[in-house]
């Protein structure tokens, strides 16, 4: 055993000898911007003799976060470069041969590949967590800043958790501002509602994320702490169910927007062993927008739904792209959006932007304008590829008036190398544009006409692929719409109320349809009535209070205790998520609600 131990420490020792005895070469870096000549952050990926990618921190495993200068010491010998800045540049690769103690500098100038900015277009993330769970690697507000910039990020929301122990919104608010700097915002957000029902995976009710909204209620309250108390998380069994359009209500009351994030993603896996909950070995587990479907009919509650998440998800992504299509050719004015997911305390996990958004802003990065920018459908997604659509000079999210004459219309898309770039009405790609060359920039015409006998709107988007089918992009419709033609409406609620005592008598009282703002109750209206029955029409968010004189007052939620309601949710599949049928379900029960109050003294 000793002559193991001691066998092993000279392997050792003669590794460390090896290494130190090495030669060695030192790498410096400066990075501009060739347009105006300014120093910018970038990410530098230096691969060096030995293969060894050249990395500084657990968070970022493809190379290093470079404020805009570097010096690295590398093994010398052949040596490769590559410095880019997300997608607007074009990045700059250089391979060289490093001799023994050389010192080497070399400048890096990038170039956007587009006139994107000129028009007003700026790129963000909504949907980076400064920490997640796996709590593995701790980084602070300055390497999250850092990493954005490098990414060429215009802005980045930091979602919870944060890595300073005061959560207020002031807090928040200073840490963000201190490391905003001109042409890039870091700003903090929240991933809600993150909620399942009883706290079950199986049962998530679906992961939002915000924007733009206001750390405080007007009372004053924190709407952080508030927000976050509402959702249940994985295993909280104990908390009371909050459906999610009331944690939505209350963000759009605060300013902002919530967008359904990864709606079709699940999968089956080991999960349980905490709480009430035992350990399952082949679970499903859900992330999907659940709700979805009666937050659609009874709203839409939510202002956008993603359809790209990290690429790799590849059918979670093709099943989002179908849920968005079929809220589109229902007539909804749903907003395509889309986010990283990103997971800074996880190894490899701090890559902000690997999918982002850009909307087109009327001035710069203010976080209510990029919230009304997407909420209006003036952005367009991707994973790489930039790209741009027109007809007849109007641009995505604008609305044409029907009958309208023939349109012509623009396709513009950059990328390292363009493969395929569509044009899609209604759901069906009707031209597809050949980019197999690997153009790296490609521009078509087109011209759009109109049977003017349609009785229903069109919308029209462009889609294009980079290199591979995990490098795509997503425009926002243009619509077109005959005059006088309205989306659909809000469904609301047929509701029979009994209301009686302990016994079974019937009793006289008042119904209330309440309004939920987040834990704020908002009074719609009062309905005096007698012999223990009332018919309310109600919105199917609405929940319904009862006040008797003598008893205690009680609430119930349309949604959450009209069961055959909630149980098509709670218990969603995939496959009912994708079908209309599910929220033409919807509706035929809303027809139909009936709730029972018991009165207790």
């Amino acid at each position: 055993m000793a002559s193991r131990i001691q066998t092993r420490a000279r392997l050792f020792l003669f590794l460390l000898w090896t290494a130190a005895a090495a030669p060695s070469a030192t790498i410096a870096g400066r990075v501009i911007d060739a347009e105006t000549g300014a120093v910018v952050p970038a990410t530098i990926t230096i691969r060096a003799s030995d293969g060894v990618i050249v990395t500084d921190h657990p968070s970022f495993q493809a190379g290093f976060r470079s404020p805009g200068t570097f010096e690295k010491q590398v093994p010398a010998g052949e040596t490769t470069i590559v410095v880019s800045r997300g997608f607007d540049y074009l990045a700059v690769e250089r391979r060289f041969t490093l001799a023994a103690d050389e010192r080497r500098t070399e400048t890096f100038q990038l170039r956007r590949r587009s006139t994107l900015r000129r028009e007003g277009w700026y790129c963000g993330d909504n949907h980076d967590h400064m920490i997640h769970g796996e709590r593995s690697i701790l980084v602070d507000f300055s390497y999250v800043a850092l990493a954005a910039r490098a990414e060429g990020l215009d802005y980045l929301a930091a979602a919870q958790d944060w890595n300073i122990p005061d959560h207020s919104p002031e807090a928040l608010d200073r840490a963000t501002r201190a490391l905003s700097v001109p042409g890039f915002t870091l700003t903090w957000n929240l991933e809600a509602p993150k909620n399942y029902w009883r706290g079950d995976a199986s049962h998530t009710l679906g992961h939002g994320w915000t924007v733009g909204m206001r750390g405080r209620t007007a009372d004053g309250r924190d709407a952080i702490a508030e927000l976050l108390a509402l959702s249940a998380m994985d295993y909280e069994s104990e908390k009371a169910p909050v459906p999610n359009f009331e944690i939505q209500a209350l963000i759009h009351s605060l300013g902002g927007i919530s967008a359904y994030s990864h709606p079709a993603r699940w999968w089956r896996g080991k999960w349980g062993g905490q709480g009430i909950y035992p350990v399952e070995e082949n679970k499903f587990v859900s992330n999907m927008a659940a709700e979805l479907p009666f937050d659609t009919v009874c709203g839409p509650t939510y202002d956008a739904i993603d359809i790209l998440m990290p690429p790799q998800e590849v059918k979670a992504n093709q099943e989002a792209m179908k849920l968005w299509f079929l809220l589109l050719n229902h007539g909804y004015h749903m907003a395509a959006s889309g986010s990283s997911d990103a997971t800074f305390d996880r190894p490899g996990g701090g890559v902000p932007g690997k999918v982002r958004m850009y909307t087109r802003l009327d001035g710069g990065v203010e976080m209510a304008r990029v919230a009304a920018a997407i909420r209006a459908g003036r952005s367009f997604v991707t994973s790489g590829p930039l790209l741009a659509l027109e007809i007849g000079g109007h641009a995505s999210g604008d609305v044409v008036e029907l009958p309208a004459h023939a349109q012509k219309g623009r396709i513009r898309a950059w990328a390292d190398r363009l493969t395929r770039v569509e044009l899609i009405r209604n759901g069906v790609v009707v031209r597809t544009f050949d980019a197999a060359a690997g153009k790296t920039e490609f521009a078509a015409d087109f011209d759009v006409t109109f049977d003017n006998s349609e009785s229903g709107p069109a919308w029209y988007i462009a889609r294009c692929h980079g290199a591979d089918e995990m490098q795509a992009a997503f425009t926002n419709p243009v619509w077109f719409e005959p005059r006088g033609w309205q989306p659909p409406q809000a469904w609301r609620a047929r509701t029979g109320v009994t209301v009686v005592d302990g016994s079974g008598k019937p009793l006289d009282g008042v119904a209330e349809v309440v309004r939920m703002v987040g834990t704020e109750a908002v009074v719609e209206s009062r309905t005096p009535f007698r012999g223990g029955r009332v018919s309310l029409d109600a919105p199917g968010t609405a929940r319904v209070r009862v006040r008797v004189p003598g008893y205690k007052t009680a609430m119930q939620s349309i949604f959450m205790d009209y069961a055959p309601l909630r149980d098509v949710t709670v218990n969603m599949r995939p496959e009912q998520l994708t079908d209309w049928d599910t929220f033409e379900r919807i509706r035929g029960l809303l027809r139909e609600v009936t709730l029972e109050f018991r009165m207790g003294r």
